[in-house]
């Protein structure tokens, strides 16, 4: 599954996710992310349409993950919180070297964008397989 028809899958995406840490194991080919996804809906009631649920996001086959620096204005010395996220698609010219990179990449690659709010930067990833496991139930709205 690729990010995007991972986050298709997701009540919200990766639209305000919280990421506490991430692992990179090249010689293994496996990215984990550690985070709190946005599980809630607008019509939940209460504080239930703000609900997180902690989760372990895995991409596997990958290809590479690159982090951009921090703009410069931006707080970006760790606070004791997670860094807060919104996914995307990699699109041509947003970062600029990844339409000539995507190109290269293996068949059946794909190349997905965490925007870091925190830092007006983002984290680059691109892989092969990737999957959510839940710290907990499944949430609701999940499919």
């Amino acid at each position: 599954m690729t990010l995007e028809e991972l986050e298709d899958a997701l009540p919200n995406g990766f639209h305000d996710a919280e990421i506490f840490s991430f692992e990179l194991d090249y010689a293994a080919g496996i990215a984990k992310f550690h985070l709190n996804l946005l599980v809630g809906w607008p019509d939940d009631p209460g504080p239930e349409s703000q609900a997180y649920q902690e989760a372990t996001l895995v991409v596997e086959g990958l290809c590479f993950c690159s982090i951009d620096p921090p703009y410069s204005t931006y707080p970006f010395v760790p606070s004791g919180k997670p860094i807060l996220v919104t996914g995307a698609k990699a699109k041509d010219g947003a970062p600029p070297f990844v339409p000539d990179l995507v190109a290269k990449l293996p068949a059946g690659s794909w190349c997905y964008c965490f925007f870091v709010d925190d830092w007006n930067a983002c984290i680059n990833i691109a892989g092969r397989d990737a999957a959510v496991t839940w710290v907990g139930e499944k949430p609701k709205h999940a499919v």
